[in-house]
């Protein structure tokens, strides 16, 4: 275990249920919490270490393919990556 906690938020979970894809995105989130930087990485990271960054959740049996940004903060511990916006891709 990578000791990330890796949370969605209610804006995130609720586009992810609109779309169909609530066990895609709930899958998206374990395997963050053991690789926190997949993805491609949204500007340049700030000073504490806080990244942005979007990955892609593939299309599949009627659900489009998805656009997932989220915050990766490795600092303070324990590192967290918040899963903020879903969008179809």
């Amino acid at each position: 275990m990578s000791g990330v906690i890796a949370a969605v938020t209610v804006r995130a979970a609720q586009r992810a249920k609109d779309l169909g894809a609530e066990k895609d995105l709930e899958a998206l989130r374990q395997e963050l919490e053991q690789a926190p930087r997949l993805g491609v990485r949204l500007g340049p990271p700030r000073h504490d270490g806080t990244e942005v960054r979007k990955t892609r959740i593939e299309p599949r049996d009627g659900v489009p393919g998805l656009a997932v940004a989220y915050a990766h903060t490795p600092s303070p511990p324990p590192p967290t990556v918040a899963i903020v916006a879903v969008t179809p891709d």
